[in-house]
């Protein structure tokens, strides 16, 4: 970990300019190691069966709520939307960007990969399905369990090259998670303090980098795993959404969504209707709400288990949430001192 944190210094203290550069890298990459996993995986026995079960579409599963809050949370975490990362990497660019087009390419490219990997992810449940004549509910296919267990499982077993493919996928998540954190890293903290306070970018990213090293040494020790999961859940679901809500609220009613659409119509070819005002300021706050409270607050509050079973663990998602809410407050009472730090200048 520590190995990490200086590379990503070595990454961010030169500012957006470099970092632009790296993830050039950081994001084609893995995707070539990605199209190789991919083809290693179709050459694996029980492979058909398992893209079988990926592309065949079970359309009763439209009627289960579940599949609608999964479906909005996973689409709020695969984009970014809402993380403090994505506000920052917007004032970078110029006034009159293509802002619309840079989100359709965006949004498109991110899903577009997803159903990609889904290959790569299925071919391999199904040599698993074969390999240990289990069903698919049997096969971990997302989340920890999928990159910690399912995939090294399945690489143990190969008859052939199973030594270089697993070389292969973990150097593939190591660059998809350099790349996400220095843009959760820059993005989200060091240059929001910069434009807040004015602060030198080289000094500033030393000291982030060490005290995010500090912290992240609880999730190295035997209970590092549930600390995690309840950060992750604490962030990437109820910070995540809840955010996004009100940046939709703040944008859509306060600041007014049809002055955003004229905006962006005026700096792009692709001209977005009165459609948009209402997704901004109805649908997509309602929709995101409805997730925050149907499958965080109900869950996590009202049933006697808590979240994932260990309710007593559940106490630091709040004092988390209650904590950032405070620290926001506090933050914004100071006058903003620094100059608005356009691509890393």
């Amino acid at each position: 970990m520590a190995l990490v944190w200086v590379v990503l210094f070595f990454i961010m203290y030169k500012g957006a300019g470099v970092i632009g550069k790296v993830a050039v890298w950081t994001v084609t990459i893995p995707w070539a190691l990605l199209v190789i996993l991919l083809i290693r995986g179709l050459t694996l026995p029980g492979a058909v069966d398992g893209l079988n079960y990926y592309l065949t579409p079970d359309m009763a599963a439209l009627g289960n709520i579940d599949v609608w809050f999964n479906a909005f949370s996973q689409i709020a975490f695969t984009l970014s939307l809402g993380m403090a990362g994505m506000f920052a990497y917007g004032s970078f660019i110029a006034k009159k960007a293509d802002v619309t087009n840079n989100a359709f390419i965006t949004s498109f490219s991110n899903c577009a990969t997803s159903f990609f990997a889904g290959f790569a992810v299925f071919s391999v449940v199904g040599f698993i399905m074969q390999a240990l004549a289990v069903p698919v509910e049997g096969v971990s296919a997302s989340g920890l369990g999928l990159a910690f267990v399912t995939y090294p499982v399945a690489i143990s077993m190969m008859p052939a090259m199973a030594a270089l493919t697993g070389v292969i996928f973990f150097i593939c998540l190591f660059f998809l998670g350099i790349d996400s954190a220095f843009f959760l890293t820059y993005g989200g903290v060091i240059a929001p303090l910069r434009d807040k306070f004015g602060w030198g970018r080289a000094k500033v990213t030393a000291v982030i980098c060490a005290i995010a090293f500090l912290i992240g040494l609880i999730f190295t020790t035997g209970g590092g795993l549930y600390w995690l999961d309840i950060v992750d859940r604490t962030v990437c679901f109820y910070g995540l959404l809840i955010t996004g809500a009100l940046a939709c609220i703040v944008v859509g009613w306060v600041y007014g969504a049809g002055k955003l659409r004229e905006h962006l119509n005026e700096t792009s070819d692709f001209k977005i209707g009165a459609w948009f005002d209402w997704l901004i300021k109805i649908v997509v706050p309602a929709g995101l709400l409805f997730v925050v409270i149907y499958g965080g607050f109900m869950k996590d509050i009202t049933y006697l288990t808590g979240y994932e079973g260990y309710f007593n663990w559940s106490w630091p998602i709040w004092t988390i949430l209650i904590v950032t809410l405070l620290l926001s407050l506090l933050f914004a009472a100071f006058k903003t001192r620094g100059p608005k730090e356009v691509s890393g200048k």
